[in-house]
């Protein structure tokens, strides 16, 4: 199903990020999902790393864009946005640690509530993908 899309690299001075765009309907999260874990299980991660789907959009949710990072930060938020992205898979998961509060005060915080606002779900594979 990924190799339907195509891949087009972004232009901002940093670590390259992709973006994959088609032009029907991607697919059903819950199906993007399991074609992530068939490529490469969850089971394979490190058990103390934070993997796998971070930020959850309230269902239904199809995917259309996918965006492709090495890491989540503000900046690649605002281009993941500005790109229309409704999945953003970052290799290095954007939180790793438990969360007590979601507000405005932390920039990972700041992610999280974004992903939520702007019905954009997180993903990320990291040691399961090294193994």
């Amino acid at each position: 199903m990924l190799s339907s899309a195509h891949l087009v690299p972004t232009s901002v001075q940093r670590a390259q990020s992709w973006i994959c765009r088609s032009s029907r309907s991607f697919m059903d999260l819950k199906a993007l999902l399991s074609s992530l874990n068939d490529f490469a299980s969850l089971s394979f991660a490190e058990s103390w790393d934070n993997v796998g789907l971070l930020v959850e959009p309230s269902p239904p949710h199809t995917v259309n864009t996918l965006f492709l990072t090495n890491d989540l930060t503000e900046e690649v938020m605002d281009e993941a946005l500005q790109k229309k992205a409704d999945f953003i898979l970052s290799y290095h998961p954007p939180i790793f640690r438990p969360m007590k509060h979601i507000t405005w005060k932390t920039w990972k915080e700041c992610l999280v509530i974004r992903a939520l606002e702007n019905r954009v779900a997180v993903y990320s594979p990291h040691t399961a993908y090294d193994a």
